[in-house]
């Protein structure tokens, strides 16, 4: 009995701790900071090859994507990532490393946090796969969007998580394989 105890034990902790971390590859690396420290985090500025967008963010509405993307933007995921994703006069869109797998990543997926902040002229918000393959309807980990036009069938469907303050004349005359050359995620006091 004693040598089974030895040995079921060790056994059953191993295959308890594989499976936590088989399961936590999918979740974000990172804690949500406090939301004293997190309603300080509220501008984004891309630097792009046609001009600089300034976005305010919104961190009371969605905390886990506005940590997510001071997280990556620290980490400088962001920098000389193209923008994969245009469709004229509607949405321009980013966060994929490699272009040609428009589904690329930083290998986690965040939990929805849609509200009621309208998807119009200037949102800045997540992308995320449709519901048939998504039925969790989790946010990309590294995708965003920029509405070039009010979209309000996509309310109640996107996180939202900033909206474009200054250079949405930038954000018109990007286009496919356009370059993110500098994101900043700034915190104020």
């Amino acid at each position: 009995m004693r040598f089974f105890c030895f040995l079921f034990i060790p056994l059953l902790a191993i295959l308890t701790f594989g499976a936590v971390n088989a399961s936590a590859s999918d979740e974000a690396p990172f804690l949500l900071p406090s939301p004293q420290n997190l309603a300080h985090i509220k501008t984004a500025v891309i630097t792009t090859n046609k001009g600089t967008i300034i976005i305010e963010l919104f961190p009371e509405v969605a905390p886990w994507h506005v940590a997510n993307l001071k997280f990556l933007a620290d980490r400088d995921f962001y920098d000389n990532i193209q923008f994969h994703l245009f469709r004229p006069g509607y949405i321009i869109q980013a966060g994929t490393p490699t272009p040609s797998n428009p589904d690329g990543g930083p290998g986690y997926s965040l939990p929805p946090e849609f509200s009621s902040s309208p998807h119009v002229r200037g949102t800045f918000g997540m992308a995320r796969r449709p519901d048939v393959v998504n039925p969790s309807r989790s946010s990309h980990g590294s995708q965003f969007h920029i509405l070039l036009r009010d979209a309000p069938q996509m309310d109640g469907s996107f996180t939202v998580l900033g909206q474009v303050i200054k250079g949405m004349d930038v954000a018109d005359k990007l286009e496919k394989g356009d370059k993110i050359k500098d994101f900043v995620v700034y915190i104020r006091p």
